[in-house]
């Protein structure tokens, strides 16, 4: 299977932050997507005026070429920047632009940023598929974005036409024609209506995203008075107009457990009013990327429905070709280049490879089907494979650990790196060295509780006070109720071991679901009771597919002394597993004889790589080479490569040539979800002679 949207893009960096009223310290930082060395970045200084460039407003080609020079002014900056391009475009390498403008300068929101020239071709930066332009937002929302397979995206449609827009001055909106064009522009993909019958209010407005919306469309008078903060023009219950304030629209979408990944604002004024005024600062994009919205395209000044309605559906075809946001959008503008106002939209994005959907598929075939499947098949099909799961199988019930991760790292005022705020084992380890173990124990649970209860109590609430079982109850029956849950899948496999390495029981619980009679096993290996692991009953000694062992690998939620939580407990825990052959001879045995599923893991995470090295350094490993192994894992995350092209193909690499003595492992780009809904559909087209063994006489003499 193809992996889509995996062009490769040389990075520049602009960014700019405050020294004088105006004069800016301007920082170019450059990526080279084909070496691993780094580029130090340029520094220097750019002497930026809004109010001269207030005085070119009707001038577009004067504005832009004042506006590039006062940018590129320094000479190291624009010497960098023209060699950077030059030795991308000698290697046929296409361009990423990204201008940052850091939280000192929110006025500089307020210039015409896409109208900014090549300081030496003087041609446009904006309107070309080879360079990628839009501005890089960095956002106090430490919410993990996670990106959904593009036959599952979902957009919503929200056109605001109150009745009473004449006494405004403002012109009446076409409600029907406007839904009736968004849904043009958003052909390809499901797209749904908010409130179609009903007055577009805040509160409607907000709850129909909360039912899980990656991409939405808000058609909407908006104005920005001169000294105020912006504003939308929606409506109350009686259909007539209300002033939304930005703040008040961001507030309600940071609220929300999963914001939209893309919202376009097709509204006058709704990125600024686009003449460099200090208004500008408040404008809703920021504000709505600052909320943690991965992406947003909005208009910056009164954009001409004509302009709107030739950009759009072409900025939506081009996304549904790759999921590139940035590439989508420079195709648009350059579609209406010869219009007055094509520079009015404006494209925030935090996404550093500015992609918004993935398709999920094996790594390293091509072109061509994947070739293993048959052998994965079978090896299920006959109960010759161990599921090794990881703490995200359950992330759209549980939340993540990076999503655990990222609220202890703000609670607790976690003072390393940004991407060390998403490894849980790091922040763990803050914890516990300036409180004490029980603490960071308790602080971990306490977050996950909060996590969980945050996505089954739904819209009648009524998780206060709930215990964790209650709680993993109210989970449970999310995911019977959903024949394509993970969970669900895996318990009707006919698997005799499972590798848990979530603390919580969400998968035992499961298993009793499907009538199955689950054995918990765990190990004391901090060594403070027995130094076996606990056994199971005598009646489940010889586990099988109905009564499967289900290994705690890492510990279980309620006994501390199984717990592996911190930097020091995975190091602690390697050693005494290793000397002590803490894990059961039965499952020891088992893990060299099957094919070996790994789920839910980040494979960078230091769950899967101490558990990994504890299988591959066990005595006998070299018979795992006689199996199929999977590892499933969507691409590396925003927050945990600077460089996701090349960690994509590290991990692969390392795993798929066997380094160490180790297996072959196939990676599987995508979810858990994905992976195990396309197992079962294959275990299902699968013949049933294809699985079953030749039938043999117990005479025959193979000799």
């Amino acid at each position: 299977m193809a992996l889509t949207g995996n062009t490769l893009y040389g990075e520049i960096e602009i960014g700019l932050h405050r020294v004088q009223p105006e004069a800016y310290e301007i920082e170019l930082r450059v990526t080279d997507p084909e070496t691993q060395a780094e580029i130090a970045p340029a520094r220097g200084q750019a002497h930026i005026s809004p109010d001269e460039l207030l005085t070119m407003q009707q001038n577009h080609a004067q504005y832009g070429e004042v506006l590039t020079s006062q940018l590129f002014e320094d000479e190291a900056i624009r010497k960098l920047y023209s060699n950077t391009r030059a030795a991308f475009e000698s290697r046929e390498l296409k361009l990423r632009v990204r201008l940052l403008i850091g939280h000192s300068v929110p006025e500089l929101h307020g210039l015409r940023w896409e109208l900014l020239l090549d300081p030496e071709k003087k041609t446009s930066l904006t309107t070309s598929e080879h360079i990628l332009f839009s501005r890089f937002m960095l956002s106090r929302d430490w919410r993990v974005i996670r990106l959904r397979p593009k036959q599952e995206l979902k957009a919503l449609i929200a056109v605001s036409a109150p009745s009473d827009l004449a006494q405004f001055g403002l012109a009446e909106v076409d409600k029907a024609g406007e839904v009736a064009r968004a849904r043009e522009a958003l052909k390809g993909l499901e797209a749904g209506v908010a409130g179609s019958d009903n007055p577009l209010t805040l509160n409607h407005l907000v709850d129909a995203i909360r039912q899980g919306v990656d991409i939405l469309y808000l058609v909407c008078h908006g104005a920005m008075p001169k000294g105020k903060e912006p504003c939308l023009f929606l409506q109350n219950e009686e259909g007539k107009t209300v002033r939304v304030m930005a703040s008040d629209l961001a507030e309600r979408i940071s609220e929300l457990t999963e914001a939209p990944r893309l919202i376009v604002l097709a509204s006058c004024e709704s990125a600024g009013d686009g003449d460099g005024t200090p208004a500008a600062q408040s404008a809703l994009a920021p504000r709505l990327a600052e909320a943690g919205v991965p992406a947003v395209l909005a208009m910056q000044g009164k954009i001409s429905m004509e302009t709107v309605k030739q950009a759009m559906p072409v900025f939506f075809s081009e996304l549904l070709k790759d999921g590139q946001i940035d590439r989508a959008m420079a195709v648009a503008r350059g579609s209406v280049r010869e219009r007055p106002d094509s520079w009015m939209p404006v494209l925030f994005l935090r996404l550093k490879n500015g992609r918004i959907w993935y398709e999920p598929g094996f790594a390293g075939e091509g072109k061509d089907e994947f070739r293993k499947w048959d052998s994965i098949c079978t090896r299920v099909r006959k109960g010759e494979f161990i599921p090794i799961l990881g703490p995200d199988l359950a992330q759209d019930i549980l939340g993540g650990t990076e999503e655990l991760a990222s609220k202890l790292a703000e609670e607790y005022g976690f003072p390393l790196a940004e991407n060390d705020r998403a490894d849980l084992a790091k922040v763990m380890q803050y914890i516990n060295t300036h409180q004490d173990r029980n603490f960071a124990q308790d602080a971990m649970q306490n977050r996950f509780l909060l996590q969980l209860a945050e996505r089954v109590g739904g819209s009648a609430g009524g998780t206060a006070g709930k215990s964790l079982g209650e709680l993993l109850d109210l989970a449970l029956a999310r995911c019977k109720s959903n024949d394509d849950h993970p969970f669900t899948i895996l318990a009707n496999l006919n698997a005799s071991i499972y590798l848990n390495a979530s603390p919580d029981t969400l998968l035992f619980r499961s298993l009793k679901a499907a009538e199955k009679k689950p054995e918990a096993v765990f190990g004391d290996w901090r060594r403070t009771g027995d130094k076996v692991p606990k056994e199971p009953e005598p009646e489940n000694i010889t586990p099988g597919p109905e009564a499967p062992w289900v290994y705690q690998v890492f510990g279980v939620f309620g006994k501390r002394e199984t717990l592996v939580l911190t930097e020091d407990d995975f190091l602690d825990y390697l050693i005494a597993t290793s000397t002590d052959k803490l894990i059961p001879k039965k499952v020891r045995g088992s893990l060299l004889q099957n094919s070996l599923l790994f789920l839910g893991f980040r494979l960078d995470d230091m769950r899967f790589r101490v558990l990994f090295r504890l299988i591959m350094t066990m005595q006998g490993t070299e018979t795992l080479r006689n199996y199929s192994h999977v590892g499933v894992q969507i691409n590396p995350d925003e927050h945990s490569f600077a460089d996701v092209e090349r960690a994509r193909k590290y991990i692969e690499s390392y795993f798929q040539e066997g380094k160490g003595g180790a297996p072959s492992i196939s990676i599987y780009w995508g979810t858990a979800a994905d992976f195990l809904k396309e197992l079962r559909k294959r275990l299902a087209e699968m013949k049933t002679e294809d699985a079953a063994p030749i039938s043999q006489d117990k005479n025959d003499d193979w000799l």
